[in-house]
C-alpha cells in the first residue's frame, strides 16, 4: 500500500514540475555504485537476510526551476546483484504454499544469488547551498526483471521503488561527486504470488558529468 502511494505521489509531483519554469541546460549523465542490506534500520527483519550490490547508469532528461529548488527529471538503467536467504521456516509451511513442490522448503532455505535488471524514471529535488555544494531528495520507480523466486517475491516481472537523500559536490567544472542514502522496495503489485517484497537500505556513490 505504501509503495502504491509513493508511485502516485511521484506522478503527481511530476505534473507539478512540468507546470514550472523550464531552465535549459546541457544533459547530465553519470554512473552510480551502491551497496544495501536488509539487516539495518529501519528494516532489520529476522525473517530473511538480503545484501545487495548495484550499478546504475544515469541520464538527466530535463531540469525545471521550482521556487528556490532545481528539479531534475531523470532516467536510470541498473543491474542489481543480491544474496538472499530465508531465516523463518514459517514462510514455507503456511497453507499459502500448499501447491509448491516437496523440496520447496529446502530450496527456500538455501542462500540464493539473484540478478536483477531495472529501468527507473524519477525526480531529484536539489537545493544549492552554494554553486559547488547541493543537497537533494530523490525518488524513482520503474519495472524490473528478477531472476530467482524467493519466499517473498516471484521471479520475473516486478517493480523497483527508491527514495533517498543525498549531497553532491562540484569537483571540477563539469564533474560532480554524489553520495546518497537510499531505501529500496521490490514488489510486483500483487500481479503474482508471493509478493511480500524485499526491502533494503544502503549508500550510493556517483560520478556525474555535464
Amino acid at each position: 500500500m505504501c509503495t502504491s502511494y509513493l508511485r502516485a505521489l511521484l506522478i503527481l509531483f511530476a505534473f507539478q514540475i512540468v507546470a514550472g519554469q523550464e531552465e535549459p541546460s546541457p544533459p547530465d549523465w553519470g554512473i552510480h555504485l551502491g551497496y544495501a542490506t536488509q539487516q539495518a534500520f529501519p528494516f532489520n527483519s529476522e525473517d530473511y537476510k538480503l545484501t545487495q550490490h548495484h550499478i546504475l547508469g544515469y541520464l538527466k532528461l530535463q531540469q525545471y526551476q521550482l521556487g528556490g529548488f532545481k528539479v531534475d527529471v531523470l532516467s536510470e538503467l541498473g543491474y542489481y546483484f543480491s544474496k538472499h536467504q530465508l531465516r523463518n521456516k514459517w514462510f514455507t509451511t503456511t497453507s499459502y504454499f500448499d501447491d509448491f513442490p516437496d523440496d520447496f522448503q529446502e530450496k527456500m532455505l538455501t542462500e540464493k544469488n539473484i540478478h536483477q535488471l531495472a529501468a527507473h524514471w524519477g525526480v531529484s529535488l536539489n537545493w544549492f547551498i552554494n554553486p559547488k555544494i547541493a543537497v537533494f531528495g530523490y525518488g524513482s520507480i520503474g519495472p524490473m526483471w528478477t531472476s530467482q523466486l524467493t519466499e517473498r517475491l516471484a521471479a520475473g516481472f516486478a517493480f523497483s521503488d527508491n527514495i533517498g537523500l543525498g549531497v553532491k559536490v562540484k569537483y571540477k567544472e563539469h564533474f560532480w561527486v554524489s553520495c546518497t542514502l537510499v531505501i529500496r522496495h521490490e514488489s510486483n503489485a500483487d500481479i503474482t504470488f508471493p509478493n511480500s517484497g524485499h526491502n533494503s537500505v544502503g549508500f550510493r556513490l556517483g560520478l556525474v558529468f555535464n
